[in-house]
């Protein structure tokens, strides 16, 4: 039985009384029941969600600023290495690799967020799914 059909743990049940009264307090027990089931559901995806983007950002700007400071030595030594006339050249030559990385993090970080479903799908779908069971029972 689902939480729609359970009869046992009404008030309903407990006194034994039936009509309208009793029928009244079960719906609304019932009701409150499945509030308090989603609003778990609800606070537990929010949970979840705010984990997820805390992880999200740190680790973002601790990848963000060790690859400035790896970057920035690679290009600093290439160009030590790098005859006089040269350096223009290859500093241009590494500008654009290093904005072309950059570019290519864009892209990979909004792959990342586009592939996590919408926030709060599964309450969303619990609710979708009690609407349409409350359609058949009418």
């Amino acid at each position: 039985m689902n939480e729609f059909e359970s009869h046992e743990d009404t008030p309903e049940a407990e006194s034994g009384r039936r009509g309208l009264f009793g029928s009244l307090k079960g719906m609304a027990h019932r009701l409150v029941t499945l509030l308090h089931r989603r609003a778990e559901l609800f606070t537990t995806e929010l949970e979840e969600e705010i984990v997820r983007l805390v992880g999200v950002l740190i680790w973002s700007f601790v990848g963000v600023q060790c690859a400035i400071i790896g970057l920035t030595f690679v290009a600093v030594t290439v160009l030590l290495f790098v005859p006089e006339g040269a350096r223009p050249w290859v500093a241009a030559v590494l500008a654009v690799l290093f904005l072309s990385i950059a570019g290519f993090g864009a892209v990979s970080i909004k792959k990342i967020i586009k592939a996590k479903t919408r926030p709060f799908d599964a309450s969303l779908r619990e609710l979708e799914k009690d609407r349409e069971h409350l359609k058949e029972r009418e």
